[in-house]
Order: structure tokens, then C-alpha cells, then sequence
């Protein structure tokens, strides 16, 4: 009866880590908005694992191969907590008053949760279950600065979050004394909510005219909108191989598809007061009943006044707004789009420099390049989209561990990563940059059955000039539109309790 209680306990821990992750919140780490810290062992080491695994169940990600190598049930859970922090400069002379006005990320501090199971079904078969986040991403700016005027980055983007949780069942195979190969399906559970400033000087009146051309100022706010989609899913696959080429030498790899996720949800729109009036001479001006005197002349007319209706659903207008404009085009509506989360393909090397001593270096090649566009499809606002045009990303993971004594072992390691956002659309929603990152840490095993591990990363993000507005009508996205400076850094710290059952 061993093996059913086994397994009973197996679907019942991950069960309940499944439902706590669904809530957990997403982040801003890794290249693009990857998420590479899936294990605090495998993390301490830069997230070199793909030729050595940790044994903690964490190559469900890093390399399934490895599991095949499992010889009882090993239960691991833990979490990264992201402590990030960044901010965006204005160029000199870009806004008053011109001394360089620095806006801050409001990012909280981030749990990012990991679980797994492993069994060794034989000596040469595994088989597992995990649940990691590896990919995420959340930016908070504030809407409005200091005087009271609302940030650029905000038609951007202010609040955005985009997380997908993986679950994964793997099987693992030992082919041969040296050779093994594993993977398995993956279950992405993914949800997206993105928020924005609506600028009016950018929106078309009745005449065919936009706002700005009649004398609206360039980003005045006229509505904020929300865009969320939850609990969707998508499907792909996970797959590794590992070869111990010498005693001392051992070489690893791994592809993870790409996978796509559509969304269905809501979008809502929530109207801002301008304050703005238009004079009776404007082509929008209207008669107004308020003045007490409707002779059929034009009358100066609040521009709150006459965008009201687009935010009305139907019959809660008086007679004069529904005039106006009363089409509920920003009214509440469905929305559906996609994104399509890239493929990972890493190789690595491990070398048992010494009986205490293991050396790893891995290779990591993301395919970010899917990531081109966000399209937006609404209900009534029509077909939009947004312009990303991402580059594929490389990293460089070196890592080392010691076993400093029985029970204690040591880990180091350093990560470059190249950045995903071109030039052009470094923007509040991914102020990325190329990346230095420094880890350490320590796993320490009290008794045969349990073992904790701990780890620190230190995460350098290059300063790089982005922006914070879109093209207006007739121009070009391009650099000329950069404004500023992004910095960004992070402090990362992770912890994973592992029971060998």
C-alpha cells in the first residue's frame, strides 16, 4: 500500500500549491518577462542546470531528463520573492522643469511560487508533476506626477500584469547508462490585465478632425481604460536530454515550445473630467439649454460635456447628450487577443572538477522574436493593436558549487542576458536593458530526508534610453521618440524546503 499513499500524498500537495498559485502574483525579472528562478538551488547557481540537475525536482523545468535519475518520492516547495525598483528620467529639456524630473516604480515586493513532485517508478523511470511560473511580468507607474499632471508612461501603460502559471507531468527515461531523455506536456494557465491613459488629443471628432488639431493639448486624459482576461489557456511541451560523457563530464539540453494563449475578457473605461470648454466658434461648439437661451447659435461647450455619451450604454442621457454623442463606444465591451509565450532552447556542460568541486555552464537562447504585437480586438471600439516587434535573447549561466561539509553545500554563480525590447519600444511596460546578475547561496540537509536551500540574486540592469509616449498622427515609431532614461534593479531572494519521502 506504500506506493497509493505515495501518490495520494503527491496529488494532494500539488493540488494545493496548483490553488495558491493561480492567485500568485506576476513580476518583471528576466529577459523579456521571463521568469528563470524555478528553484532556489538551480537559482544560487545562475540557473545553470540543464547538464546537472539539483535533485530537488526542479529539472521538471531545468532538464526532465534528470528526472529519470529519481529513486524515491521527493516533495519541493518553495518561492522567489522579486524586490525590484526602477525609475524613469526625462531628458533635460523634455518637461519643465528641466531638471532632469525622475518617476519612480511603485512595485511591491513579489512572491513567485514553485512546486514539485518526483518518483522513481524504477532504476531507469521517472516520473513527476510540476508547477513554476516562467514567465511574468508586472510594472506599476504612478498616473500622475507631483503637480498634479498625469505621467506620459501613463498612456503607455501604468498598471500592467501578464503571468503564466505552467503545469507539467513529466516521464524520464535512462536509455542507456549514460544517455537519458525525458519531457512532457505543459498546461499554461495565463491572464493578462493592462491599463492606459486615453489621450483625447489623438481621437477623431464627427468632423473627421482630431481633438488636437482643434486645440486640444497633446496627452490630455480623457478616460482610463482596464483590459483583463483571466484563467486562459494554451498548450505545449517540455523536453530534455542528458548525456554523462566522461566520470568528470556531463552535457545537457532542453527546448520548451513556444506556446499561445487566447484571451477573451473585458475591457471598461472609466471617464476623466478635462475641464476643457470649447468656444462657440469650435465646430464642436453646440446650443447649449443651460444658458436659458436656445436660439440655435453655438454656445461654449465643456468637451467633458460632449464625450459623456461615448461612456453611456444606453438611456441614462439626457436628450442633449445623446445629441452630443451617445454611442457607448467606451462603454463596457468584451475584448479578445493573444500572446504567444516563446520557445527556451539551452545547453549546457557540468565538470566534477574535484570530488568537492562541480563546475556548469549553460546556453540559453529564448525566441522573443513572437512576441511582434499585442492585438486588441474590441466589441465596439473595432481591431487594434500593439506594436512590440521583439528580438530573440541569449544568456550566459555560469555557476559552481562546493561541499564545504557533509551536510552543507555552497553554490555561486553569474548570468548575463541580452535584452528583448528593441530601441524603439523600450517603454514603461518592459523598461529592459542587458542584464549582469550575481547569485549565491547554500543548501543544508539536517537529516537524510529533508533539505533546505537558500539564495540571494543581485540583479544590474544597464541604463537605456526608452520612452513614454506612442507616434502621433503622421509620425513614425522610431528613437526620435525616446525622451528619457530607465533604470532598473532588483533584489531577489529564494527559498526551497525539499522532503526525499
Amino acid at each position: 500500500m506504500l506506493l497509493p499513499l505515495r501518490f495520494r500524498a503527491l496529488c494532494l500537495t500539488l493540488a494545493m500549491f496548483m490553488g495558491a498559485g493561480l492567485w500568485a502574483p506576476s513580476l518583471v525579472q528576466a529577459q523579456g518577462f521571463g521568469v528563470y528562478e524555478q528553484g532556489s538551488c538551480a537559482m544560487a547557481r545562475a540557473g545553470a542546470a540543464v547538464a546537472d540537475g539539483c535533485g530537488d525536482g526542479s529539472s521538471i523545468y531545468f532538464n526532465p531528463a534528470h528526472v529519470a535519475g529519481a529513486d524515491r518520492l521527493t516533495v519541493s516547495l518553495g518561492a522567489t520573492l522579486i524586490d525590484a525598483n526602477g525609475e524613469f528620467t526625462y531628458d533635460y529639456a523634455a518637461r519643465p522643469p528641466y531638471t532632469g524630473a525622475e518617476v519612480s516604480l511603485e512595485n511591491d515586493p513579489i512572491p513567485v511560487p514553485h512546486g514539485y513532485v518526483t518518483y522513481g517508478l524504477t532504476e531507469r523511470l521517472g516520473v513527476g508533476l510540476g508547477t513554476y511560473v516562467p514567465f511574468g511580468l508586472e510594472t506599476n507607474w504612478p498616473t500622475r506626477l507631483s503637480d498634479g499632471s498625469y505621467f506620459d508612461g501613463a498612456f503607455e501603460g501604468f498598471k500592467n500584469r501578464i503571468q503564466s502559471i505552467y503545469v507539467q507531468p513529466t516521464v524520464a527515461y535512462q536509455v542507456t547508462p549514460k544517455l537519458q531523455v525525458g519531457g512532457g506536456p505543459v498546461l499554461a494557465i495565463s491572464s493578462v490585465e493592462l491599463n492606459q491613459a486615453l489621450d483625447l488629443s489623438q481621437q477623431a471628432t464627427p468632423a473627421g478632425r482630431t481633438f488636437g488639431e482643434l486645440g486640444v493639448p497633446f496627452h490630455t486624459a480623457f478616460a482610463e481604460s482596464t483590459l483583463e482576461a483571466t484563467n486562459e489557456v494554451g498548450y505545449g511541451a517540455n523536453i530534455g536530454a542528458s548525456y554523462q560523457a566522461t566520470d568528470r563530464i556531463s552535457v545537457g539540453a532542453r527546448f520548451t515550445t513556444p506556446i499561445t494563449v487566447s484571451y477573451e475578457g473585458d475591457a471598461a473605461f472609466e471617464q476623466v473630467q478635462t475641464g476643457l470648454v470649447f468656444p462657440a466658434t469650435s465646430p464642436l461648439a453646440q446650443d447649449l439649454p443651460t444658458d436659458g437661451n436656445q436660439d440655435g447659435n453655438p454656445d461654449p461647450t465643456p468637451a467633458d460635456f460632449l464625450l459623456a455619451g461615448q461612456f453611456d450604454e444606453g438611456g441614462v442621457l439626457d436628450r442633449y447628450q445623446q445629441q452630443a454623442s451617445a454611442d457607448g463606444t467606451l462603454s463596457t465591451q468584451t475584448i479578445e487577443t493573444e500572446i504567444t509565450f516563446p520557445f527556451q532552447l539551452v545547453a549546457g556542460v557540468s565538470v566534477q572538477a574535484s570530488e568537492k568541486l562541480l563546475l556548469l555552464a549553460d546556453y540559453q537562447l529564448t525566441g522573443w522574436s513572437a512576441f511582434d504585437e499585442i492585438p486588441l480586438q474590441f466589441s465596439r471600439l473595432g481591431d487594434r493593436a500593439r506594436e512590440e516587434n521583439y528580438d530573440n535573447t541569449h544568456a550566459v549561466r555560469l555557476g559552481a558549487e562546493y561541499d564545504v561539509l557533509d551536510q552543507l553545500t555552497a553554490r555561486v554563480g553569474y548570468l548575463h542576458n541580452t535584452a528583448a525590447a528593441p530601441d524603439e519600444v523600450v517603454t514603461p511596460l518592459l523598461p529592459e536593458s542587458n542584464r549582469n546578475q550575481l547569485t549565491v547561496g547554500f543548501g543544508w540537509r539536517p537529516i537524510e530526508r529533508a533539505e533546505l536551500t537558500v539564495s540571494y540574486q543581485l540583479l544590474q540592469q544597464n541604463d537605456r534610453r526608452g520612452r513614454v509616449r506612442s507616434p502621433r498622427a503622421g509620425e513614425s515609431l522610431s528613437t526620435d521618440l525616446n525622451q528619457g532614461v530607465y533604470s532598473f534593479g532588483a533584489n531577489l531572494f529564494g527559498t526551497t524546503l525539499t522532503l526525499y519521502l
